[in-house]
């Protein structure tokens, strides 16, 4: 198991890749971050579904930077230095949401890059079949929480888009539910 290194904010130090997707030397997050974007750097997405094919939406906290007030489908996060995609999605669900699973509870949905903020990411997927009142927003990244039909937030999604941060593609949707064999 790698040792994390953790520093606050700017100065986390962050997976780092080259245009080839070979791991670099890592950055800081305010490095990483300066535009015009010039460095490749890791992120998780991770879907939570129960077995009814609901997917959980979270609102962003009111004081945090990124989009604060904002509904997402996904919790997740950048990659620390010296860590990996599957442990920074185990850190992640545990500090966003209070949810502690094993690396078989959560599955590779798709893996790719993006060019306009230079993420290169791993979206999973997780069944929780779970009560909300089980969920713990103790890092405070997140207020509150509501299971969606996928119906419901396209309708929510697109009546007030300003209200979202972060979206389910239909296509993601259908091939998480089916990785998970939850039929919709």
């Amino acid at each position: 198991m790698s040792k994390e290194i953790t520093y606050s904010d700017n100065n986390e130090m962050l997976l780092c890749f080259d245009e080839q997707d070979n791991v670099i030397a890592p950055q800081s997050r305010g490095v990483v971050h300066q535009k015009p974007y010039r460095i490749w750097h890791a992120i998780t997405n991770i879907w939570v579904f129960n077995s009814k094919s609901e997917i959980l939406c979270t609102r962003r906290a009111s004081h945090v930077s990124g989009n604060p007030n904002k509904w997402q489908t996904y919790v997740g996060g950048h990659v620390r230095a010296n860590s990996t995609f599957s442990e920074t999605v185990k850190r992640e669900l545990n500090e966003e949401i209070g949810l502690k699973i094993s690396k078989d509870d959560f599955k590779l949905v798709e893996k790719g890059r993006r060019d306009d903020n230079m993420h290169v990411y791993e979206s999973y997927a997780v069944l929780f079949n779970g009560d909300l009142s089980e969920l713990n927003f103790s890092d405070g990244e997140v207020s509150e929480a509501q299971w969606l039909r996928f119906e419901e937030y396209q309708k929510l999604k697109e009546e007030k888009s300003e209200d979202w941060c972060n979206g389910v593609k239909p296509e993601q949707y259908r091939k998480a539910l089916n990785i998970l064999d939850i039929s919709s």
